[in-house]
């Protein structure tokens, strides 16, 4: 077997451990949306079974590049930004401009592989901008946004925060060390972006699904306070 393809297997594979935890969110009724956190973990296994059998792909400057990788980033990155925003507490207008930053971002990146000599360095360039942009963001007016959510809100927005800010810091050095700089091949490409993108998509989805506890806590203690309330108020009064 390839050697490519049997990262994609195990890439495959370890996107589809997301999914259950994903889908058992669907319906939660605990202050956030959780309907479509799913598709995170979904759409990059559906993408990596794509790359198993080599659909999609093509060589650029020596490098063997599978289409649906950048397909999954278009679709779940924005997705986990945004939805690391809307955690937050952010305004719709900032949600999607965080999600066009990140999206723009790709398709950027996208460039920077597809062409050679000066090009590619202009779409990396391009690319990185974006990504400073999508932190200014992210760790500007959507941090400040969290302080005016509740606590269960806001611990779980800045790890999400946290996590997929620092995380994403390794994607720009190996585009530089691989199809900029190419001191590492196309097997050593494939071995490093695989496991990034499980650990950036699988363990998202676990914060999710562990946080949720804290939130249904924090309603149930909600419905029981004003379930008290209610019966202090039609206790009679002692005068």
């Amino acid at each position: 077997m390839d050697p490519i393809t049997a990262v994609y297997i195990i890439g495959t594979l370890g996107m589809l451990v997301g999914i259950p935890p994903a889908l058992s969110l669907v319906g939660d009724e605990v202050g956030l949306d959780f309907d479509y956190v799913w598709a995170i973990p979904g759409i990059a296994a559906l993408m990596y079974s794509l790359m198993i059998f080599d659909i999609g792909s093509v060589q650029f400057q020596g490098y063997h590049v599978p289409l649906p990788r950048y397909i999954d980033w278009a679709l779940t990155t924005p997705l986990l930004v945004g939805y690391t925003a809307y955690v937050a507490g952010a305004s719709r207008s900032m949600i999607a401009g965080t999600a066009l930053a990140d999206f723009m971002m790709i398709v950027f990146g996208m460039g920077a592989v597809a062409f050679a000599s000066t090009a590619q360095w202009v779409f990396f360039g391009l690319s990185s901008l974006c990504h400073v942009t999508l932190l200014a963001c992210l760790y500007g007016p959507v941090r400040n946004s969290a302080f005016g959510e509740p606590p269960s809100h806001r611990r779980l927005a800045r790890l999400l925060l946290n996590y997929v800010g620092m995380l994403w810091l390794a994607y720009p050095l190996v585009w530089l060390f691989g199809p900029g700089l190419q001191w590492v091949d196309a097997t050593g490409i494939a071995v490093i972006i695989s496991y990034l993108d499980v650990t950036a998509k699988v363990p998202f989805v676990y914060f999710i699904y562990r946080a949720r506890k804290n939130f249904v806590k924090v309603t149930d203690d909600a419905s029981e306070s004003a379930s008290v309330q209610r019966d202090v108020a039609t206790v009679p009064s002692a005068a």
